[in-house]
């Protein structure tokens, strides 16, 4: 198998790029001719060392997969054919990652593999649950409720995302707000008040010293900062995009008190959600609790689910092991017992994933409830501070001025 890159066009003049894994060149000509498409320029494809770099990013966004799910729940509801609607929802995409994971698709599915099997290829974008997910719809012919569900959690994780970033807006125009007042500052303004500190010959106390060489130091070096910070900001987003920096990350998040219990309640409702899905798809306890722990980020809670999933595969049942396991609130342990020994376990797991996904939006309210006066307060000091390293030898030298004043008329 190798990666070829083509370029074709369609009866309607249009262009279609995009990448595909076959077995030779031919195999590539026939499949595009199956699309409709004629082929203009069909080449292997090497990864070049920029291509490694963008690797990370390489992946379907979450709004992408909103778009794809939703499209694929539309032609399974539409009755059409699979196939050929996937052929007529991949002429109207754009050329990207999205086009070249559908034509993929479309190709697995030309030659017979089951529906599943091509989003094994793509683990990047897609986690095992959701996999496991797409291949029990497949095989029980409830693909169409699948990918409804799988819509709706998407969309709550988008609107989650959301208000989080919306949330961040206002404290993050304070930062950049502050941040541009120091760097104006000490830029312009500190630089004419030191020089005029010394051509009036005024002893300057230690704090306004401080101050004042302070901002001229980062005027003087203010390309500096700016690299400097550069780099920082290349490093915060090369540990996002990668697995092992997110969990770098991730730790250091639940090191601060403020975010612990937001990451927490994320986490439960992501269980609840997965969790619960999996069992209403038939998947048995231990089995469920397993999968669910591939995709759980908090390192305390996979721990204990993967544990529980151990103990249950030993014998041990599901009411005795929850209650072992400590990082689940009270709460949450009760209801869960409730639900298992009634047989609506499912049900209840809907009902908690509301709970938390609730919980969560009051953290974040809460969050910013505290944040946006810590940063007021933030701003108003480091403006406080520069004020008063101005103020201070303005005042000295009128105040000298003042007592020379006086003096040369008590002398006359």
């Amino acid at each position: 198998m190798q990666f070829y890159k083509f370029l074709a066009v369609d009866n309607l003049g249009k262009f279609h790029k995009g990448k595909l894994v076959a077995e030779s060149e031919q195999e590539i000509v026939d499949y595009l001719s199956s699309l409709g498409l004629t082929p203009i320029k069909i080449y292997i494809s090497t990864e070049t060392f920029f291509d490694k770099i963008l690797r990370p990013f390489r992946r379907l966004s979450l709004k992408e997969k909103i778009f794809f799910a939703r499209n694929i729940s539309l032609i399974l509801k539409s009755g059409a054919g699979l196939i050929e609607g996937l052929k007529v929802f991949v002429r109207n995409l754009k050329d990207g990652y999205l086009k070249n994971f559908v034509l993929f698709l479309i190709y697995n599915l030309q030659k017979g593999n089951p529906f599943y099997l091509t989003f094994q290829y793509f683990p990047e974008s897609f986690t095992p649950v959701e996999i496991e997910l797409i291949k029990i719809g497949e095989l029980s012919g409830n693909l169409t409720k699948t990918f409804d569900n799988w819509v709706e959690d998407l969309e709550k994780e988008k609107n989650v995302r959301t208000e989080l970033l919306s949330s961040l807006l206002y404290p993050s125009i304070i930062l950049i707000a502050a941040f541009g007042v120091i760097i104006l500052v000490t830029t312009f303004v500190m630089p004419k008040i030191a020089g005029l500190v010394q051509q009036m010959g005024t002893k300057l106390p230690a704090f306004s010293q401080i101050i004042l060489s302070t901002g001229i130091w980062i005027g003087n070096h203010i390309k500096i900062i700016f690299i400097i910070l550069g780099l920082l900001i290349i490093i915060f987003i090369s540990l996002f995009i990668t697995r092992k920096g997110r969990q770098v990350l991730l730790l250091i998040a639940l090191k601060l008190p403020i975010l612990k219990t937001l990451i927490l309640n994320m986490n439960l409702r992501s269980f609840c959600f997965i969790f619960g899905s999996l069992i209403e798809s038939g998947i048995t306890v231990s089995q469920s609790l397993y999968l669910t722990s591939l995709v759980i980020s908090h390192p305390e809670l996979k721990e204990a689910t993967l544990r529980m999933h151990q103990k249950i595969q030993g014998g041990a049942n599901f009411e005795e092991v929850l209650v072992q396991e400590r990082i689940f609130p009270p709460i949450f342990s009760g209801v869960m017992i409730i639900g298992s020994e009634t047989g609506n376990l499912s049900k209840v797991l809907e009902v908690m994933e509301r709970y938390y996904e609730d919980e969560v939006k009051y953290s974040i309210k809460n969050l910013m409830t505290l944040l946006e006066p810590l940063l007021i307060v933030f701003v108003g000091i480091i403006v406080g501070l520069i004020a008063v390293s101005i103020v201070v030898p303005v005042y000295q030298q009128i105040s000298a001025q003042l007592e020379q004043g006086l003096q040369s008329r008590q002398i006359q």
